[in-house]
């Protein structure tokens, strides 16, 4: 009975210890993991930069509804292809806002810097707007092939006369190009590259429509 009581009042006397001492263990196990998960970076689109203001070539106001998107992009983490019918996300690294947010500032930014329209707005907008601008992204990804690492993008606009609620303008333009660096950064750098060719290919076609209805709204006020 004696050698029971010593034995038990020698565990009572260790249980403090030994509580403290797998605290600490699991405390020192989960710091070490919470030190291994990797840091997020974020990528954005470098937008055109706002010209010094001017007078602009028409008086229409042009709104800018919010490009559509499949789901899949609708989405901050980057997608990348590793063949034609499998996809898959970094999880580390992700876009500043989903792809079709940024493909949309960036159509708006380029349009206003492009002096066409005497102010450009996000819809929705409780202003008047003489023209309603539409699109669509339906690619805006990395891609891994047997002949390198590439980005695509496929983006669609449209333009809509709010007078006659009439489509007077479209374009549609998908676009490959090889990374332009290292990494997922080298993957941003590509799509902006990729953005900004869209729009230099499609834009020219929409300002001599707008140019268009100006003179001859111009010639039918005379």
């Amino acid at each position: 009975m004696t050698i029971v009581e010593s034995l038990s009042n020698a565990w009572k006397r260790s249980f403090p210890a030994r509580v403290c001492s797998h605290a600490a263990l699991l405390a020192a196990l989960f710091a070490a993991a919470c030190g291994s998960v990797p840091k997020t970076s974020f990528y954005n689109l470098q937008t055109p930069p706002v010209p010094v203001p001017s007078d602009p070539k028409t008086d229409f106001v042009l709104g800018v509804e919010h490009f559509r998107a499949p789901e899949i992009l609708r989405d901050d983490r980057i997608a990348y292809y590793v063949s034609q019918t499998q996809m898959n996300f970094y999880e580390y690294q992700r876009w500043a806002s989903t792809p079709p947010s940024m493909v949309t500032e960036f159509t708006a930014r380029w349009l206003e810097s492009s002096g066409v329209f005497s102010q450009v707005k996000m819809l929705p907008s409780r202003d008047h707007v003489d023209y309603t601008l539409g699109g669509d992204v339906t690619s805006f990804e990395e891609v891994d092939s047997e002949g390198g690492v590439k980005v695509r993008l496929a983006m669609g606009l449209s333009l809509v006369r709010m007078s006659d609620r009439k489509a007077v303008w479209s374009g549609r333009q998908q676009i490959e190009n090889p990374l332009s660096g290292h990494g997922v950064e080298g993957v941003a750098s590509a799509l902006n590259v990729s953005c900004a060719q869209a729009l230099r290919d499609m834009v020219p076609g929409l300002i001599a429509q707008v140019e268009q209805d100006s003179k001859a709204g111009a010639g039918q006020n005379h």
